[in-house]
């Protein structure tokens, strides 16, 4: 390993650009937000908020929740990754579509559909009650927010989980084999290490979410610390207060993140490979218990909150309510959210680049961009506007202000994937390219490129449907005249126009369907042997 700068954190020409264009990324964009929370937050510290009793108990009920979701969803997300890439499961790829539906619609449009699925009159009650039951208790309280944001989580954890298991080393597991491990065995001595660092990422990424999420809460009336700063937000022209409060949530991001870094600290570099894994064939019986399994997610994930979501739109057409221009902010949604998708994916590139040295100083670089994304979106919003309005004129709800505040929220989800297939190319191949007399920017882009497309991918499609049904920093931030499917949604349920609401949400299934189908299709082809 003496040879590998990549293990060492020796500098080389690429490495040392990366760093320095990272270095401007995070400083232009991710750090900004972060100072002007600071200096906020340290302007209203005296001032009177909430009980401190009072914040350790919202406190407790977000860390509780969000050890609840991170603990389902980890399992059954990796299981459904595994299911769908390791396997000879008869139709992968429309499994693997279905199973990511829920990442298009926002966590607050879930616990909508969660309120009318349950009940006394919800649509799941009306199904079950020819069973004899007769009534479902309401969706409400933690294990409603617990049930809701695992649906949202699970495809975030499947996502990340496939992409590492279709970039693992088949030789690893064919070893295995030959010296006598096989089914459980091999999967938690072989591939369960190596899924360490995904995981550990996922975990981070999920725990990240719930903490910073407003809307699903509220809606399912469970008290979380965003409330509280939600509360603070609200009707006040000081928000120095509601300030000094998230940096309490900066303080649980960064022991998150530490925690992540350190459990992904030795992951190295893995050798090179080209040929996929073998897949474990299923019998008649094997195919018949995971189709029912999988079947299962998909039905409470998607099939039943999408009815629901359905029902209550042919329901209100029939009685002549009338939509608005959903389309026309369909489109206009579907353009900012490729438009950040590809921005963020860019700018993440050279930090992921850079987090391969391993130094100090890079993960510092790496680490500052999620701590961003932790926090509340009307915190970062408003930091956004505060710092668009001091600089020039062009910038103040311009698109170009708000995709990059798309970018600086949601660069993680672009920089996660992409480091970790990053760490996964073996240094080796590149110096195979310098010996052959190419450079340092051709071997960038004829070897490392190629190699870490399907990361690229997944990140990009990660932001994408993030910006899609992002809400608070649209509403602060865009351009006058220029709605989203998101804002017309959010707006839609506080008037109580579940039938324009119901609209939107089935209009951003339908945008993002066929994207969810050329990338699960991408993953199986990657990961699945034919």
């Amino acid at each position: 390993m003496k040879g590998d700068p990549s293990v060492r954190g020796g500098p080389t020409a690429r490495g040392r650009v990366a760093t320095i264009i990272a270095a401007v990324v995070v400083l232009g964009l991710s750090l900004p937000p972060l100072v002007v929370l600071l200096v906020q937050g340290a302007a209203g510290a005296g001032a009177e908020t909430v009980p401190v009793g009072r914040l350790l108990v919202l406190l407790g009920n977000t860390l509780l929740l969000a050890a609840l979701v991170v603990t389902l969803s980890l399992p059954i997300g990796s299981a459904t990754a595994w299911l769908t890439s390791r396997t000879t499961l008869a139709g992968r790829r429309v499994w693997a579509t279905a199973l990511t539906i829920p990442l298009v619609l926002p966590a607050y449009v879930v616990a909508v559909a969660l309120s009318g699925m349950l009940g006394g009159d919800g649509l799941l009650t009306d199904l079950l009650r020819p069973w004899g039951l007769e009534r479902l208790p309401p969706a409400a309280g933690l294990w409603a927010a617990t049930l809701c944001l695992t649906i949202v989580a699970v495809p975030i954890v499947h996502t990340l989980a496939t992409v590492a298991l279709s970039r693992m080393d088949p030789a690893l597991e064919e070893t295995a084999r030959l010296l006598g491990q096989s089914g459980p065995r091999l999967f938690f001595r072989v591939v369960l290490p190596q899924l360490r660092g995904t995981l550990a990422l996922a975990a981070c990424v999920v725990a990240l979410y719930v903490i910073s999420d407003f809307g699903a809460v509220s809606m399912l009336r469970y008290e979380t610390f965003t409330r509280a700063i939600y509360a603070q937000f609200r009707g006040r022209v000081e928000v120095g207060p509601a300030f000094a409060l998230c940096l309490i949530l900066v303080l649980v991001s960064g022991a998150l993140i530490a925690g992540q870094v350190l459990l992904r600290g030795r992951h190295r570099a893995g050798a090179a490979h080209t040929r996929p894994a073998a897949v474990s064939r299923l019998g008649p019986l094997g195919t018949a218990i995971v189709s029912t399994l999988l079947g299962v997610v998909v039905l409470f994930s998607t099939v039943l909150p999408v009815t629901t979501l359905a029902a209550w739109a042919l329901r209100g057409l029939a009685a002549g309510a009338r939509p608005g221009p959903v389309l026309e902010e369909a489109v206009n949604a579907l353009g900012l959210a490729l438009l950040a998708g590809a921005v963020t994916t860019l700018l993440a590139f050279p930090i992921a680049l850079a987090a391969r040295r391993r130094s100090r100083f890079t993960r510092v670089l790496e680490g500052v961009p999620w701590i961003t994304h932790s926090l509340p979106h009307l915190a970062v919003g408003l930091a956004i506007l505060v710092l668009s309005i001091a600089g020039p004129p062009g910038l103040y709800q311009s698109r170009t202000t708000l995709v990059l505040a798309y970018a600086a929220l949601f660069l993680p989800l672009a920089i996660g994937p992409l480091s970790e297939a990053l760490r996964s190319v073996d240094e080796r191949l590149l110096d195979v390219s310098r010996s052959l007399g190419r450079s340092e920017m051709r071997t960038l882009v004829g070897v490392v490129l190629p190699l870490v497309r399907p990361a690229m991918l997944t990140g990009a499609t990660l932001v994408f449907f993030a910006t899609l049904h992002e809400l608070p920093v649209t509403l602060l931030l865009r351009p006058t005249g220029s709605e989203t499917l998101a804002v017309r949604l959010w707006g839609a349920m506080i008037e109580g126009q579940y039938t324009t609401a119901s609209i939107a949400a089935l209009l951003m299934v339908v945008i993002s369907v066929p994207l969810l189908a050329l990338h699960a299709r991408s993953q199986v082809r990657v990961s699945v042997a034919s």
